[in-house]
């Protein structure tokens, strides 16, 4: 679809997250969203360390994830803590302000802004540069 839309001059990976970095240039910017959310920690940690890694310097990264305002947050099996296994097997992680600055304070977390599209989501800017 990418391809379509954009033609051939973009380079365009297609696999799992879980298997970056897919190259070794550096970014001005990298948009993720509504994907981290699906990860377990370990992934999820892994994730936010090579999209920070493939930034510029002064590179900016902007992540959507679910909210625990979210009416699903709580439904389920309970897999670890805030995470569960909902929609006939997906697994998800629900986040609040406090799990936010654990897993992207060093990611050079500025600014989170609650959304509201289909689901309440959170929107999280970091920046690399002077930590």
């Amino acid at each position: 679809m990418a391809k379509k839309h954009y033609g051939t001059d973009m380079t365009i990976y297609h696999g799992s997250v879980t298997d970056m970095p897919f190259d070794k240039y550096l970014y001005d910017g990298i948009f993720c969203y509504a994907l981290i959310h699906l990860l377990d920690g370990s992934e999820r940690q892994k994730l936010i360390r090579d999209c920070y890694h493939q930034l510029t310097e002064n590179g900016y990264m902007v992540f959507t994830v679910i909210s625990k305002a979210a009416p699903t947050y709580g439904q389920g099996k309970l897999l670890s803590k805030d995470r569960y296994e909902i929609f006939d097997g997906v697994n998800m992680f629900f986040y609040d302000r406090e799990s936010i600055n654990a897993e992207f304070s060093q990611a050079g977390l500025f600014e989170i802004t609650e959304v509201t599209e289909n689901y309440p989501f959170f929107l999280i800017k970091c920046r690399k540069g002077d930590q």
